[in-house]
């Protein structure tokens, strides 16, 4: 098993997928139908809603954003006074405009990384939330006696005396 197979089989069991060689044959069947691609898009629109009504979700978008726009003007504002100085100054100056500018793009970075770190975790939550639906599905309902192997044994010999 190569490297990449290995990578695509935790991917596989991460989301719960079937593996990539049943895709394909499933593609040469016509089993996948238009009503599992339509109900996995209605599924993705409703998790995209959810995630907007996230609390503090606008917040922080609209903190990053401010942080990013300062960073950005003292960048440009930098610029222009390195521009402006004596060239042995200008070193330090620019030094601290390329800092202003590693700033605005990490704050990008963030505002991007919480976004995915909450749709990771409303994934894992809907994927939770469909196996423990499956299994409450799949339990059965009824009266259960507890018996010891020797009960068991006998019970099991009755029924093949019966049959008898």
């Amino acid at each position: 098993m190569s490297v990449n197979s290995k990578r695509f089989k935790t991917l596989e069991d991460a989301f719960n997928l079937p593996s990539i060689n049943d895709e394909d044959d499933e593609d040469e069947e016509g089993t996948q139908t238009t009503e599992d691609i339509t109900q996995a898009l209605e599924n993705a629109k409703n998790l995209e809603k959810r995630f907007h009504k996230t609390n503090h979700y606008d917040t922080h978008d609209k903190e990053m954003d401010e942080l990013a726009g300062l960073a950005v003007t003292a960048h440009k504002d930098l610029q222009e006074l390195g521009m402006n100085v004596e060239i042995k100054h200008a070193g330090e100056i620019f030094s601290s405009s390329s800092q202003m500018l590693k700033i605005a793009v990490d704050a990008k970075n963030n505002k991007v990384e919480k976004k995915l770190k909450l749709l990771r975790l409303q994934l894992i939550k809907m994927k939770l939330d469909l196996e423990y639906r499956d299994s409450e599905e799949s339990a059965v309902e009824g009266v259960a006696t507890k018996l010891d192997r020797n009960d068991l044994l006998e019970q099991l010999k009755q029924i093949n005396n019966a049959d008898k």
